[in-house]
């Protein structure tokens, strides 16, 4: 496809500046992620209404949330579903013969870069399979339970029975855009060529490239999406694609068809489009936006105001949901404030890797502002934890980084920031106090080994310390003995509540570690063992070996918070990861579970 000289350098710099942006490392860094064991790869090292919690004698249904997403693809902007219906029952297309490659083998993460093999979705059912990818009630709870989720769905892999193969790639995505990763999600789609589309694949690619803030991703897909769809999106497309390449007549008569009918596109948006259209050419002046004239953002509109380099407030961004942390950290049109704003959000997503995260806050936080003096800022605060001048200052400022955010997912995203600097730190029994938290910072961004390093130092750490400690490494990487009596020891040292002690327990038990009723004592009823459809399900797959049907599965229950997920979940997720061969992964979840449950933090 042909771009004019200008639409490329408008809209392609912004894809070398976000990446030299996120590259930058910080002083004194090294270029290696301890996060992941694998190549550099799509996604790093990782609310909306909680599911139903289970009750003993009650069972429980897939772990699904009233008003999620329903099992279609999405529907754009003003299409209902006898349109999506209708389009693709007269699809044009359909009869065209085919000319690109076959997709039933698709997905960019190879086993060397961490995807998870050919045979990620063997034996399961389509059908089922993009039925939970539809309803999942994305982002997921968990960071390692994204990560983990988005591994798989990018893997390079077979499609599962029953399913056409351009509709699997379609709930794939759709899904990781959900998820907030925007960059898996668009080099996924955009692995398949153009002719293989199935009707949903055109609708899930025209998000995706909303998300990602991408024009140029429409202009492939424009002309037939407009055959498909009703949705002005496409006629909008055409328009500014057509300018992008240098057709300034036909995006001339585009916009004014649009702007005459202002019942089926609204004004505001068609003025976006003008604006695309107008700097692509070169010539004339650009439309005025006023936000206060555009009722809500839509990703339409957050796509093309970022794009053209128009600021978008903040307050409106909001409405783009949670996932909006992914995406925003990501475009280059967003302002560097908002996007170091966001860095901790998106890590806790699992959309972004700690080494990022303290890249992207050397090359995004002000070394100082009025706000803030040089010293205290983030940015400072990780070059002296990465290199100050002493082991004091170093451990100063990392407890300065985990302490920055209070408690909860805030919280967790600051262990994820000063993970990268911890892998650096000596150990030294001078730390002992710190180590727990050491250890947890570590975890969250997988660095098992080198959190496993810290526990002799832990294991003289004052008690409630080296109990915290003790309960995440049992946990998140199996390195250390664990017994009934350290499970009593950590109960007590911590004050863990019941719901606590029954997540670890659970974890620990679904990794074959600790035997439930032995383990609780007198509290027998700390680890429920009932049934449901969910958990014959996901047992199910454990069972057979379907691995990426246990992991959707695991994900579907792992939606809400932390505080709202059941130990009967976590310990049939603990136990299918751990049939299906993916025990890190399933530790990894487990220290999560601990970490972000802990009453220290």
């Amino acid at each position: 496809m042909h771009l004019s000289s200008r639409a490329r350098r408008i809209f392609g710099v912004a894809a070398l500046a976000v990446a030299a942006t996120l590259a930058g490392p910080v002083t004194g860094q090294q270029p290696t992620d301890t996060s992941t064991p694998a190549p550099k790869s799509l996604l790093p090292d990782d609310f909306e209404p909680a599911p139903p919690k289970v009750e003993n004698a009650a069972p429980l249904l897939l772990p699904t949330t009233p008003g999620s997403i329903t099992a279609a693809p999405p529907l754009l902007a003003g299409q209902t579903p006898a349109d999506a219906n209708q389009a693709a029952e007269a699809n044009p297309l359909a009869a065209s013969v085919a000319s690109g490659r076959d997709i039933s083998v698709i997905g960019p993460l190879t086993p060397a870069a961490g995807g998870y093999g050919l045979n990620t979705f063997a034996g399961s059912r389509g059908r089922f399979l993009a039925s939970l990818a539809n309803r999942m009630n994305a982002p997921i709870g968990s960071r390692w339970a994204a990560i983990t989720l988005g591994r798989a769905l990018l893997s390079e892999s077979r499609g599962p029975a029953d399913i056409n193969p351009g509709d699997w790639v379609a709930a794939r995505t759709w899904l990781l855009v959900r998820m907030g990763e925007i960059d898996g999600a668009k080099r996924l789609v955009d692995s398949v060529p153009v002719d293989r589309y199935s009707p949903a694949l055109y609708r899930v690619a025209g998000q995706a490239a909303l998300a990602a803030a991408d024009i140029n991703g429409l202009c492939p897909i424009a002309v037939n999406g407009r055959l498909l769809s009703k949705d002005a999106l496409w006629d909008l497309a055409v328009g500014m694609c057509a300018a992008l390449q240098g057709d300034d007549i036909t995006a001339a008569r585009v916009f004014d068809t649009l702007g005459e009918d202002s019942k089926r596109v609204d004004p505001f948006d068609v003025r976006l489009g003008e604006r695309v259209a107008t700097l692509a050419g070169g010539a004339g002046r650009a439309a005025i936006i006023d936000w206060n004239e555009a009722p809500a953002l839509t990703p339409y509109r957050y796509a093309v105001a970022t794009a053209s380099g128009i600021a978008v407030p903040a307050e409106k961004l909001e409405a783009l949901g949670p996932a909006r942390a992914g995406w925003l950290v990501r475009n280059p049109g967003v302002d560097a404030e908002t996007r170091a704003a966001m860095l901790r959000q998106a890590a806790v997503l699992g959309t972004m890797s700690a080494a990022e995260v303290t890249s992207g806050v050397a090359a995004l936080e002000p070394s100082d502002t009025a706000a803030e003096t040089g010293a205290d800022s983030r940015a400072a605060q990780l070059r002296i934890a990465f290199a100050g001048g002493s082991l004091s200052d170093r451990r100063n400022a990392l407890k300065a980084i985990i302490a920055s955010d209070g408690k909860g997912d805030g919280r967790y995203g600051a262990l994820i920031e000063a993970a990268t600097a911890a892998a650096r730190l000596p150990i030294s029994p001078a730390s002992a106090a710190d180590s727990a938290d050491i250890i947890a910072a570590l975890l969250a961004a997988g660095d098992t080994r080198t959190a496993l390093r810290w526990w002799p130092i832990a294991d003289d750490a004052p008690k409630a310390v080296r109990a915290r400690a003790w309960a995440l490494l049992a946990a998140g990487t199996g390195g250390i003995k664990a017994s009934r009596s350290d499970f009593a020891d950590w109960r007590s040292a911590t004050n863990a509540n019941d719901h606590q002690a029954a997540m670890l327990l659970a974890a620990l038990a679904g990794l074959g570690v600790a035997t439930g009723g032995d383990w609780a004592g007198d509290r027998s009823d700390l680890l429920p063992t009932t049934t449901n459809s969910w958990t014959r399900a996901i047992d199910a797959a454990g069972a057979a070996g379907r691995s990426g049907e246990a992991i959707m599965l695991a994900a579907t229950g792992l939606q809400g918070t932390w505080q709202d997920v059941p130990p009967l979940h976590l310990y049939h997720i603990m136990a299918a990861l751990n049939r299906v061969g993916r025990a890190r992964e399933a530790r990894l979840i487990a220290a999560e579970a601990v970490t972000r449950l802990d009453s220290g933090a």
